[in-house]
């Protein structure tokens, strides 16, 4: 393993950069289209499903957490190596590695898309892309600490929105949320899939636990990532739920920026493109996270220097671009492939792994 990636004394993140790195790994481009999403299929009493979202993710993030005390000293990759063997855990780098991979392209595709959609018409994705090719590649080559500490930095940078965003509510109408459930609970049940997919992100425990200083506080701080996600989740859809009417909302395909082009400041006449341009950085730190994870797997796999193997896979990222893309259809589509396959890593497999090595810990011949 390369160097700069071995958890220890000189490379480890704190809890509050803990928090932040699972909280901005989940709250990605998804937002923007999922107060629509959850009126599509529940009407307004979607935004209780994101309750349930929340209390499965967090469930699940905290099997992950006693999962990585067996083995605190190495990411899941050396604790399958640990209990199952050298070539199984070959397997699981491939496994992540594609998984972490698509995870960040969806999102960098959908970043660059809405961008071209919202802010420059006339410029090609693969040309936007190119724009955060070199910041990204700043970023991961610093490590695990710089991307807690760039997830510090977009926190305390983005905490202004919230103010602004609030100021819609004297627009709101609460009356679009009553009756709660007023078609029962079974539209609300069908709704916590679209939820858990938007929760999905916090499986990067697996690969941040090591680096963890203070490992007693795992724990509390997948809690507070997920409770943090919930909460904006939870306001920005009620606040899309009491601007629009229940027919209204599902017209708006990104109804957060819709809803923010009604806030009017006399200084300036299209806010919503002030506020796009700074959430743009929210969304880097969500796939550029991602694509930290997917080199991690890939400089096991194949031995070199692991930011060599970043800038490569920019590179490939802004190459498949060119040739193949397909439009916010085509993204629509793929990214409803790939919550079938984060529901297997993020809430499935965890369940299994914890329960094996459960039972093989027990035997003297794998405990640590």
């Amino acid at each position: 393993m390369d160097a700069a990636l071995k958890p220890g004394k000189g490379n480890q993140i704190t809890t509050l950069q803990f928090i932040l790195i699972i909280h901005s790994v989940q709250l990605g481009v998804g937002i923007i289209s999922l107060p629509k999403d959850l009126a599509d299929i529940s009407g307004t009493d979607g935004w209780i499903a994101i309750i349930l979202g929340w209390l499965l993710s967090t469930a699940a993030s905290l099997i992950m957490v006693q999962i990585m005390k067996k083995y605190p000293n190495g990411t899941i990759i050396e604790l399958i190596e640990h209990y199952f063997g050298k070539w199984i855990g070959k397997l699981a780098m491939v496994v992540y590695f594609v998984y972490f991979l698509m995870y960040a392209y969806l999102i960098f595709n959908r970043m660059v898309l809405l961008t071209q959609s919202w802010i420059m018409q006339q410029s090609q994705t693969w040309v936007l892309m190119l724009l955060f090719v070199i910041p990204a590649y700043m970023l991961i080559k610093g490590g695990v600490r710089d991307i807690g500490r760039f997830a510090e930095i977009t926190f305390l940078a983005s905490i202004w929105m919230v103010f602004v965003i609030s100021t819609l509510f004297k627009d709101a109408n609460w009356l679009h949320l009553l009756p709660v459930l007023k078609e029962g609970w079974m539209p609300v049940f069908r709704t916590v899939n679209t939820t858990i997919t938007s929760f999905l992100g916090f499986e990067c425990v697996f690969f941040i636990y090591p680096y963890l200083e203070k490992k007693q506080s795992a724990s509390m701080g997948v809690i507070l990532a997920n409770t943090f996600t919930m909460m904006v989740y939870l306001f920005i859809t009620i606040i899309c739920f009491l601007v629009f009417s229940p027919d209204e909302i599902t017209f708006f395909n990104d109804t957060v920026i819709s809803a923010v082009k009604i806030i009017e400041f006399r200084f300036i006449e299209r806010f919503d493109l002030v506020i796009l341009s700074c959430y743009l950085m929210v969304i880097a730190k969500t796939w550029m996270s991602a694509l930290y994870m997917s080199v991690y797997c890939s400089s096991r796999l194949i031995v070199g220097k692991y930011y060599v193997h970043a800038g490569i896979l920019l590179v490939a990222m802004v190459a498949f671009n060119y040739i193949r893309s397909g439009g916010w259809v085509a993204s629509v589509k793929a990214v409803g492939m790939f919550s079938k396959f984060g529901l297997w890593i993020a809430f499935i497999t965890p369940v299994f792994i914890w329960l094996i090595v459960l039972i093989m810990s027990k035997f003297k011949r794998w405990q640590i």
